[in-house]
Parts: structure tokens; C-alpha cells; sequence
């Protein structure tokens, strides 16, 4: 498997994982080599000598040193049925020397955890959607114990996601939610291993050994980072902010110059909006809400429905409805006629875009996240 996709798993750790202590778990990697050059593919794999009655599914974090610098990589890994196979291509950039490969062995496994800041008292469970960076879009939903805390099923995926929050009964109003990702803090190590290896430069065909250091040691403290990207406000005020929005996380036909732009960075329009699709139909000629017999809405142009997008991933009308406006950075109209992605079009297309980075608010109630998942098990080391 090249490339891990993103879907959702119904992988509760076995009824023994409860029994695990502290004891060392027997935890193992293999290499397809210890010297290697520049563009060379390191093959590893990780996992458990006797697994048969421990741990099933856990999380492997990778830490990479560079032991003269101390400069450090970190990668993790969904360890599946007790194992884990990966590989790193070996970046043209990389510095010839010595590397530590730290292998740390977690029991936890990627899952959604967190409260509601502002519950109801007929609040019972809260939805969500998962909009992955392959444009793949994964709905669900999570009960609310008594504390209005609720916590997922194991997941699934690689790279960066938004999850968007709503409440069960929408017409209910946004909610604000305090996310945790135990996964990315401060947690017990149960097992660990380290490798060592040696970078050579690509001109130098000489034959290479190694000699590993006897007074290495790592620890994974103070070295884990949380997953919540990191909200820092823009204070700075430039005519260039939309323009350096755009040129981060605009691609392909969005970012055609027939789109009209309305800026949510440093104008405060969309985000003192009572609601998106009222300010969108004062902004847009021809714009209008239709109604179903449900009471859901939806936009239309010309008499034909009108495509959204959020970050450049096709959802419907009803999960755009629940995006927190101050959340929003841009929102990009494109007339009907304009075709922005496959099959789109007819009725106009418009595409929201949400803070994110330098971009996002500070320490601000919302009820949408980007969150970061597992390693893809093919990438390029740099």
C-alpha cells in the first residue's frame, strides 16, 4: 500500500489491551540496510516479537536525529495486527552523516476526542464531517456523555483533515468545541528502539560502514506537538494578505481570475453576517434560497443549484450552513458557466475557504478544526 486513503475503522482495541503494564512489549525493526546515499529508499518495518496476546493496533512515532546536529524529523505510523512497513525515499537535500531512527511504541490509536463549550439541554450528540486532503468526505456522529464530552471510534488517515462540528438539530446554532488529540501529547511510552544509519553524498560510490554510538540516548520529552495546526492571529494589516491567502491555498481552476473574491481576512463583513446564505444572496444578483419539504437549504442561480465548495472539496448545502463565519478567509464566486471542477458549473459555483495558520484566529470558540493523521507509508524524507 502505497498510499493510505481516508476512511474510517471500527478497530476498538482488543479486551487484553486493558492488561497491558509498563513491561517492555518485545518491539522490533528491520532495515533493508544501514548505509544508504542520496535518493536511495530506506524499507523499514516495525512490530511486535510476540503479539499474540498484546497489543493489535497502536501508533508508532517515528523520531529521526541527526545525531552531530541535533536536528529532528518526526513521523508516525498506525501500527495494524501488531505491524507496521514503510518506506523513505532519501531527499537529494539531505545532509551526509550519522541518523538515529527513534521508534516509539503507543498503545493509543487516532481518535476524536473532546467537550462542548456551549451545550443545550436536549443535546444528546453532536455530528461531524471529515474533509480529508484527498477531497474524500466522511460523516458521523459522536454521543454526548453527561459531561458533554464525547469521544470517537478509532480513525483512520493520512496527512491533514478539517472536521467540522454541527448539532443534531441545526436550527440549535453553532457550536463551540474544545478539541483533544491525546495522540500528539504528552504520553507513556511502552516500548522503544533505536537504529542507526549513515547518509553518504550521491557522488561517493566508496563502500561505507558504520559504527554505532555507544553513549546515544533519546527521550520524548518536550517532543511531541500537539495536532491542532497552530492558531496565530495576523496582526499585521496588507493589501497583500488575500493576495498571499490565495497564492497558499488557492489551486487549478479556482484560482481563475472570472472568480469575484470577497475577503474575510481583513475586512469583518462575512464574519458579522447573521447567517452565510443570507449575506450570499445580498452580495450575489440572482442568488436565492430554496427550501425542501425537510427544511434543509440550498442555493440556487438561474433556476439551477449551485455548487459549494470548502478548501476545494464538493460538499452540500447543509454542512456549509454550519461553518462558523469568523472561521471563514475567503469566499470566491464563480458565475454559472464557469466551470471550476468536473461536472460543476450550471448554477454558479462558490468556494469557501477557512483560516488556517498564520490565517487562523486566536484562541477562539469554533467548531471546525484542520487535524493531522498518520504518515503516508511512502514519503520523501527531507
Amino acid at each position: 500500500m502505497n498510499q493510505l486513503k481516508i476512511y474510517l475503522i471500527s478497530l476498538l482495541f482488543f479486551s487484553t489491551i486493558a492488561k497491558i503494564s509498563n513491561a517492555q512489549q518485545n518491539l522490533f525493526s528491520t532495515f533493508n540496510g544501514n548505509s544508504f546515499f542520496q535518493g536511495d529508499t530506506i524499507n523499514f518495518e516495525v512490530g511486535l516479537n510476540d503479539n499474540e496476546n498484546k497489543i493489535k493496533t497502536a501508533s508508532i512515532h517515528l523520531w529521526i536525529e541527526d545525531i552531530a546536529t541535533g536536528r529532528k524529523w518526526h513521523y508516525k505510523y498506525p501500527l495494524i495486527n501488531g505491524n507496521l512497513a514503510a518506506r523513505l525515499v532519501i531527499d537529494s537535500s539531505l545532509f551526509p552523516g550519522n541518523y538515529a531512527f527513534n521508534f516509539l511504541l503507543q498503545k493509543n490509536f487516532f481518535r476524536i476526542k473532546g467537550e462542548v463549550k456551549n451545550p443545550f439541554k436536549k443535546d444528546k450528540q453532536i455530528n461531524y464531517v471529515l474533509l480529508s486532503k484527498n477531497k474524500d468526505i466522511v460523516p458521523g456522529e459522536l454521543a454526548l456523555d453527561m459531561n458533554n464530552s464525547f469521544i470517537s471510534e478509532c480513525m483512520l488517515f493520512q496527512d491533514s483533515a478539517y472536521i467540522v462540528f454541527s448539532r443534531a438539530n441545526h436550527k440549535a446554532g453553532n457550536l463551540e468545541i474544545n478539541l483533544i488529540n491525546d495522540l500528539d501529547s504528552s504520553f507513556t511510552v511502552i516500548d522503544s528502539i533505536t537504529n542507526f544509519i549513515s547518509i553518504f553524498d550521491k557522488k561517493d560510490t566508496t563502500q561505507k560502514t558504520i559504527v554505532a554510538p555507544t553513549n546515544y540516548s533519546f527521550t520524548a520529552k518536550d517532543r511531541l506537538y500537539k495536532t491542532i495546526m497552530p492558531e496565530v492571529i495576523v496582526n499585521a494589516k496588507s493589501k497583500k494578505i488575500i493576495d498571499n491567502f490565495q497564492k497558499d491555498n488557492v489551486s487549478g481552476l479556482f484560482g481563475g481570475a472570472d472568480g469575484t473574491v470577497i475577503d474575510g481576512l481583513e475586512s469583518d463583513e462575512i464574519s458579522r453576517a447573521v447567517d452565510l446564505f443570507n449575506f450570499l444572496i445580498s452580495k450575489v444578483a440572482g442568488l436565492s434560497i430554496k427550501t425542501n419539504d425537510e427544511g434543509v437549504n440550498s442555493l440556487m442561480w438561474r433556476k439551477q443549484q449551485t455548487d459549494i465548495f470548502i478548501d476545494e472539496i464538493r460538499v452540500d448545502a447543509d454542512l456549509a450552513s454550519q461553518i462558523s463565519l469568523p472561521d471563514i478567509a475567503m469566499i470566491k464566486i464563480f458565475e454559472p458557466g464557469v466551470q471550476v471542477a468536473f461536472g460543476s458549473g450550471a448554477g454558479g459555483t462558490i468556494a469557501i475557504y477557512l483560516k488556517t495558520g498564520i490565517y487562523k484566529r486566536e484562541n477562539k470558540p469554533t467548531n471546525n478544526f484542520r487535524i493531522m493523521g498518520y504518515t503516508g507509508l511512502d514519503v520523501i524524507w527531507k
